[in-house]
């Protein structure tokens, strides 16, 4: 079929253009000199080989190859059942090689002549043609996968400060490494809040944050939208400044040691971007008693309790 036409008709819904680059780029290196285009790109009115990709579930497809042969078509049909964890744009590369294969499966063996049921007198053999062999380029293998995924995330936490007076609000950023195929993950992250307002005391508290430790998907693969849970060490720093009778400011600080537990949700917003909240729990090593002038003003409890949304991004 060289020089020929492939035109792909796409019946799946929400295909990013990343993707249908993929599918023509593999479909046209799978087809031995014949042209790969979808139909919506395509003028060609009677193009060599028609293809349709279907959907048949969340990780099922079908492909449909007729190819002109004379005054009438052949039709070849494959069936794809993915693997949730399955890469998108590796599952339209296979789908992609396998048009191009299809399209091109399509010499057929010359038949052999019968044997007479009966002896007959000899006679010449008929003239059988001698159909050269096909040459097919070796199909060319797909790229491997990276050994581990990368996300990075950033977003807003807020949640009690002291045990009483205003809440504390603040960014957060992280990054989670996750091996390819697998539901756990690793992750880094760091967060800084302070009160949204002084109280009457006029102080000002500060919490910075540090965390690592793992985490696993409770629902659906971590390239899509699902849950994870995941448990972390913990290490904050707490800072209380406030300004004396005389004008100086005063600063006190100390660091604490917990765990945190993290549930979290993500929804995939586009591919390979997510929107995602979490709630987290942590456990700090002492309470904090807070003083200002001689008066106490609250203190920042041992067990505490955060929100935090955000977006959520893989970079590999």
């Amino acid at each position: 079929m060289a020089g020929a036409l492939i035109v792909i008709e796409i019946a799946a819904p929400k295909v990013s253009d990343e993707a249908l680059a993929v599918l023509v780029s593999s479909c046209t290196r799978a087809a031995r000199g014949a042209e790969c285009a979808l139909a919506k790109n395509s003028s060609d009115a009677s193009p060599g080989a028609v293809a349709i990709v279907s959907a048949q579930g969340a990780d099922k497809m079908r492909v449909e190859v007729g190819v002109r042969e004379g005054e009438h078509d052949s039709w070849r049909t494959k069936d794809f059942a993915f693997l949730a964890e399955d890469d998108p744009l590796d599952r339209w590369r296979a789908v992609g090689f396998a048009i191009g294969t299809l399209a091109e499966s399509d010499a057929e063996a010359p038949a052999e002549p019968a044997e007479p049921s009966a002896p007959a007198p000899p006679a010449p053999p008929p003239a059988i043609p001698v159909v050269p062999p096909i040459e097919r380029r070796p199909r060319p293998a797909p790229e491997s996968k990276p050994g581990l995924r990368l996300f990075v995330a950033a977003g807003g936490v807020f949640g009690p400060g002291l045990d009483r007076g205003p809440w504390r609000i603040g960014s957060s950023l992280g990054v989670e490494l996750a091996p390819a195929r697998l539901p756990i993950y690793w992750a880094i992250g760091g967060s800084a809040a302070t009160r949204i307002t002084r109280d009457e005391s006029g102080a000002t508290a500060r919490w910075f944050d540090v965390s690592t430790g793992p985490g696993i998907g409770l629902l659906g693969s971590l390239n899509h939208s699902g849950l994870e849970l995941g448990a972390s060490l913990l290490a904050e720093r707490f800072e209380v400044s406030a300004t004396t009778f005389d004008g100086a400011t005063a600063e006190r600080g100390r660091w604490l040691i917990g765990a945190e537990g993290t549930l979290g949700g993500r929804l995939e917003i586009v591919q390979n971007l997510f929107l995602v909240a979490e709630a987290k729990t942590a456990g700090l090593s002492a309470t904090t008693d807070v003083r200002v002038l001689g008066n106490a003003i609250g203190s920042a409890p041992s067990f505490r309790f955060l929100g935090c949304f955000g977006l959520r991004v893989r970079l590999r």
